[in-house]
């Protein structure tokens, strides 16, 4: 089992892997609901530009991480989230916000009744 640290570290890892070519500062974003996972994610080059992170290319372990993630921050269920933003920049400083989407949630649920 993985420290929150240690996912903290794969996530900024996975996005530099990915960045090809320098860049100021980076976005992930994080949706997950049971064990699915997905990953949207762009970045700033050295003139600003923004590009899509190619998050296909991701370490598919990523995804096991954001689900261990999930469970250990979410373990007293005071904490639940179902999305969650990552701001990554080149020079290394880390930021994650979480968020509990319930319009999101719903959807989820109705599409899984039909």
């Amino acid at each position: 089992m993985k420290t929150i640290d240690e996912i903290y570290y794969a996530i900024a890892d996975n996005i530099k892997a990915v960045i090809g070519e320098e860049w100021v500062s980076a976005e992930l974003k994080i949706e997950t609901i049971g064990t699915m996972v997905s990953f949207t994610g762009e970045y700033a080059d050295l003139t600003m530009n923004k590009k899509q992170i190619n998050v296909d290319e991701f370490d598919f372990q990523l995804t096991f991480d954001i689900l261990e993630l999930h469970c250990i921050t979410t373990a007293n269920e005071s904490n639940k989230w179902n999305k969650a933003t990552v701001h990554l920049t080149s020079a290394g400083k880390f930021s994650m916000e979480f968020l509990w989407d319930q319009r999101y949630y719903d959807e989820i649920d109705r599409l899984s009744k039909q």
